[in-house]
């Protein structure tokens, strides 16, 4: 860090309106962050410009599967770059060849495995090229795969004549619908996981149903990938693929993605126009073999599991002690809580963030391979701190979460349409009416004089 930046550093608050007048967006950078600004950290411990010592429960949104400055990983990219360089006129590398080979033995989808640098472009690319191998133009699609055009209305069931994007909300008397509609023009269906909600079982009736009629299943596990269990849903060997999407953790926090899946969706690389300079960075390539190399056996992720059950049903034990009712669920890598606002829960863990961790607000909470017992204990009794002086303060009319606050945190948080009561059954229909128009709805849509 220079001098300059040092001298002006001063306090959290005072660094934050630096970042509001040069670079902060106000709602992604600092309405929905706690004011901290970190300068450093070993492991899953921060340090902020004001020397503070704060938890990280959030596996950094989870791109952390390690735990930052990870010693084999470190080792591995330093090795990288001093002794092989950053990137290279060619796309082809040796460390590009041994993770590809690596990621198709570990995923059952695998047949090729092509590499970006973010989620969003992973699922990008694998929706394009499913579209370049099929020759079909529509996506179906439940969950987020990321911040670009195609998946901003991600969030109701409906359809973008524009963007040729169905929502289908994980609801699937919608899937099943859309499927017997318009299954021959269909290219993929694409879905994240949401493990706190459906369960591997519904993952495999979705893919069930996309084999039968035909259909690319691709399974976005940018996140699940290394979080539910070992090798991720598709590594279960129960769910099975076209195509899937990684990321988080896969590079420990470096900047990698990759599509893994069937050859002939990725050898439509070429025909779906995918590229970009930055693909070919190797350092990034080398942590993920790293990664791979360390976990291989199973014992990080055992270990991670039981640190992540400790916290979990840790949380869920305060929760009902102090009386505030709530929905605590998910594999112990990813696990969701839900409390009867949302309100609620930014109080809760910003209470906590007060005594020294820092929480995920919207209740999905990550842990690293670097918990220990000493983390666990460390973040419940933030959270308890927390959850015992939001509870002092607040009164409820239930003693259990109340089902429409579960619906209301699923349409919210992910567009899950739990349930086919009548809104539902109208908006399938109305999206149903909406492929079948959409050249109609398009013309109109570029041009409003078109009736």
């Amino acid at each position: 860090m220079n001098s300059r930046a040092t001298q002006t550093m001063v306090n959290n608050l005072e660094t934050i309106d630096r970042a509001r007048r040069v670079t902060a967006a106000e709602q992604y950078d600092i309405g929905t962050r706690f004011p901290s600004v970190i300068v450093k950290a070993q492991g899953s411990w921060m340090e902020d410009v004001e020397g503070r010592r704060i938890l990280d429960v959030t596996a950094a949104s989870g791109a952390l599967l390690l735990g930052n400055r990870h010693p084999a990983v470190v080792e591995a990219i330093t090795r990288c770059i001093a002794e092989h360089g950053t990137v290279f006129a060619s796309t082809i590398s040796l460390p590009r060849i041994e993770l590809a080979e690596r990621l198709c033995e570990r995923y059952p989808a695998g047949e090729k495995a092509v590499f970006n640098k973010s989620g969003s472009e992973a699922t990008t690319a694998a929706i394009r090229m499913a579209r370049a191998a099929s020759g079909r133009d529509i996506i179906v699609t439940s969950g987020y795969h990321g911040w670009y055009d195609w998946h901003l209305n991600y969030l109701s069931i409906g359809f973008d004549p524009g963007t040729r994007i169905a929502c289908y909300g994980y609801n699937e008397t919608a899937l099943r619908r859309l499927l017997h509609e318009f299954a021959g023009e269909i290219a993929a269906v694409i879905v994240t996981p949401e493990p706190a909600w459906f369960d591997e079982e519904y993952y495999r009736r979705v893919s069930q149903l996309c084999a039968e009629y035909g259909v690319y299943f691709i399974i976005d596990e940018v996140i699940t990938g290394f979080r539910w269990g070992h090798r991720g849903l598709n590594g279960t060997g129960q769910v099975p693929a076209d195509a899937i999407t990684l990321s988080k953790g896969l590079g420990n926090g470096h900047s990698i993605s990759s599509v893994v899946g069937r050859r002939e969706i990725l050898d439509a690389y070429d025909k779906a126009g995918v590229a970009g300079t930055y693909t070919r960075e190797v350092p990034p390539m080398a942590a993920a073999l790293a990664v791979l190399d360390v976990t291989e056996d199973g014992s990080v992720h055992e270990h991670t599991q039981r640190m992540g059950t400790a916290l979990r049903d840790g949380m869920r034990g305060i929760l009902a002690d102090v009386g505030i009712p709530a929905f605590v669920s998910g594999p112990p890598m990813m696990f969701d809580v839900v409390v009867p606002s949302e309100q609620l829960s930014w109080d809760i863990y910003r209470a906590a963030f007060d005594h020294g961790a820092y929480f995920e607000d919207s209740g999905t909470h990550m842990v690293t391979a670097a918990y220990g017992q000493a983390e666990v204990d460390h973040a419940l009794e933030a959270f308890e701190k927390g959850a015992r002086e939001v509870a002092k303060t607040t009164s409820f009319d239930f003693d259990a979460l109340p089902e429409w606050r579960m619906r209301q945190f699923a349409a919210e948080a992910f567009g899950g349409a739990l349930e086919d009561d009548e809104a539902a059954l109208r908006r399938i229909d109305e999206t149903v009416h909406a492929i079948a128009n959409r050249d109609r709805s398009l013309a109109r849509a570029l041009d409003p004089s078109c009736g």
